[in-house]
């Protein structure tokens, strides 16, 4: 902590550089059009009557959020950033102050995460409003928790997925084919199939926490098996908890051993 706390500076300086990069203006375009996505469906679906308003939204609008805008808005806000570094050379600048590596890691982050958190919101939060408004059956409790809980897996999977982005950027200058890889499908993917390897997946541990959460057995129904042994939440929690701090603290490695100049 003390550590952190000396580092402060340094952190706040890159985060705020990230934020400002991957939020305002022109390039947080890629992940506004993302989270116009669900906002879309949710609008059609609002205006002609499409199903139940409720039942569409944990079916569809959650595994749209969760299967795809929430790894590609990771992708796009965490490794962008480690490019432009590696582009104009600021890398070298960067992994040679007199701080150690891992506290320009930390402020991209944590400036990714900031950057992330307010779109990812606006995801989930914005196509429940317009669903809610054009159902006369379901009550308001249960959309308003169904609603926070979606909100609340988003923010807790940005964590990991944003965690691992930094270290797939720090390992490979163009890491976008191998964090579609790994975001889409050992996450993804791996993590809604029968068998063992869903285990490993973090994935499955933000699903878990939606069937608790949300009120949810499946989602998107008949395209994955149902979890036969679905984690509790305290074990999603620290599956979540850990893998951040492991993929975090593997790029840290990585960047030390990585020669920049």
């Amino acid at each position: 902590m003390s550590g952190i706390l000396s580092h402060r500076p340094a952190i706040h300086a890159m985060r705020s550089y990230v934020f400002r990069r991957r939020f305002l203006g022109f390039h947080a375009l890629p992940n506004v059009v993302i989270a116009a996505i669900p906002i879309l469906i949710a609008s059609v679906a609002a205006v002609h009557g499409v199903g139940d308003p409720y039942e569409l939204y944990g079916e569809y609008i959650l595994p749209i959020c969760i299967y795809f805008a929430l790894p590609f808005m990771c992708m796009f806000t965490v490794l962008p950033i480690l490019g432009e570094l590696y582009d104009n050379t600021s890398i070298g600048y960067f992994y040679t102050r007199p701080t150690p590596r891992w506290v320009s890691l930390l402020g991209i982050l944590q400036g990714s995460l900031l950057a992330l958190l307010p779109i990812l919101l606006i995801a989930a939060i914005v196509p429940g409003i317009l669903l809610m408004l054009a159902d006369d059956k379901s009550a308001e409790h249960d959309w308003l928790t169904r609603i926070g809980g979606l909100s609340a897996v988003l923010i807790l999977g940005a964590a990991p997925y944003s965690a691992l982005c930094l270290l797939l950027g720090v390992w490979f200058k163009r890491a976008i084919l191998w964090a579609a890889l790994f975001l889409l499908g050992w996450g993804a993917f791996f993590g809604a199939l029968p068998g063992s390897i869903r285990f490993t997946s973090p994935h499955r541990y933000l699903i878990g926490l939606t069937r608790d959460w949300c009120q949810i057995e499946n989602t998107w129904t008949g395209m994955f098996a149902p979890d036969p042994s679905p984690p509790t939440v305290f074990t999603s929690l620290m599956v979540i908890a850990i893998s951040s701090f492991a993929f975090f603290w593997l790029a840290g490695r990585s960047a030390n051993k990585r020669d920049v100049l």
